[in-house]
C-alpha cells in the first residue's frame, strides 16, 4: 500500500513520518533521496555543479544546499533546472526501494511538493498534515530560518485549502505530540483494516 504524505513547510511531516515509521512503516523521505543523489561522485553532483558552477561548493567540495538554495529559490529558471536534475533521480530511488517491499507492508512517502507536482495519482492514500501560520512561522524560526526564507517557501506552496481537499486522512497538528501520536494511530488503524480489505 502507497501512501503519500506531504503539507506545508513547517506543518509537523516529518513527526508524522517518525510515528509512521514507529508503528512498522516504511518510510520513504524525499528530502534525504534529494540529498543522497547530489552527494560527491553521484551523476546527480555532475549535473548540479555543471549547471550552476563550483562557487556552490563548500570547504570539503560538497554542495552547499544553503547557496542552492539562496540562488533557486530567487529564480525559476534556475529553481526548474534544479528540480528536472533531483526529481527524476529521487523518482528512480524511491521506486527501487517501493519495489524491494512486500505486497502488504505500508509504505509512506513523505514527499512536500506532492500537490504542487500533481503527484495524487500514485498513491493509494493521501495524508495531508496542516498547521496554522502561525505555528508553522514559530518552528521554523527556532529552526534556524528568517521568516523572509519561510514566507519565500510557503508562497510557492499551495493553500491549506487545496490541501484539505486532496486529503484522504486530514491531521492538524496545532496541539502537542501527545495529540499527534493519536491522530497517527487512528490513521494507522485505519490503513491496516483498508489493506487487509485489499
Amino acid at each position: 500500500m502507497k501512501v503519500g504524505l506531504t503539507g506545508g513547510i513547517g506543518a509537523g511531516k516529518s513527526t508524522v513520518a517518525d510515528l509512521f515509521a514507529q508503528r512498522g512503516a516504511v518510510v520513504i523521505r524525499a528530502d534525504e533521496l534529494a540529498r543522497q543523489v547530489i552527494e560527491k561522485s553521484t551523476s546527480g553532483f555532475d549535473q548540479v555543479v555543471s549547471r550552476f558552477g563550483e562557487n556552490i561548493l563548500d570547504a570539503n567540495g560538497e554542495i552547499d544546499r544553503a547557496k542552492v538554495a539562496a540562488i533557486v529559490f530567487n529564480d525559476q529558471e534556475s529553481l526548474t533546472d534544479l528540480e528536472n536534475i533531483i526529481h527524476p533521480l529521487v523518482r528512480e530511488k524511491s521506486n527501487q526501494i517501493m519495489n524491494e517491499q512486500t505486497p502488504e507492508t505500508i509504505i509512506v512517502n513523505e514527499i512536500p511538493l506532492l500537490l504542487e507536482k500533481g503527484m495524487q495519482p500514485l498513491f493509494d492514500f493521501l495524508v495531508i498534515v496542516i498547521s496554522s501560520e502561525k505555528n508553522r512561522l514559530a518552528r521554523l524560526i527556532n529552526s534556524g530560518f528568517t521568516k523572509e526564507q519561510v514566507l519565500a517557501r510557503m508562497s510557492k506552496q499551495v493553500d491549506d485549502e487545496t490541501r484539505k481537499a486532496s486529503a484522504d486522512f486530514l491531521i492538524v497538528n496545532d496541539g502537542n505530540l501527545d495529540q499527534l501520536d493519536i491522530d497517527v494511530e487512528k490513521i494507522w488503524q485505519t490503513l491496516q483494516e483498508r489493506k487487509f480489505q485489499s
